[in-house]
């Protein structure tokens, strides 16, 4: 293992440890990729359709399509949330 991959490593610890402390002490905290989704299946939790294959791949705990997500950023970005 390289320095590089060491660093990499590190970030990730770093980013999972920032993560569990930002939800912790939520009712319904956001899924993990070690927890298992119960029965959601790769359904759009706003909009019911179909969650892109490669979104999964890259985030396997996402809950929203792309499209649903980014207008939730938005909303939240403007203050209508």
């Amino acid at each position: 293992m390289d320095i590089f991959d060491q660093a990499q490593a590190n970030d990730e610890l770093f980013r999972q440890a920032a993560l569990n402390r930002h939800y912790a002490g939520r009712q319904n905290p956001v899924p993990t990729p070690t927890l298992p989704l119960r029965g959601r299946g790769s359904r759009c939790m706003d909009c019911g359709g179909e969650i892109e294959p490669e979104r999964l791949k890259a985030l396997p705990y996402a809950v929203r399509c792309v499209g649903c997500q980014t207008k939730k950023e938005r909303r939240e970005r403007h203050g209508l949330v």
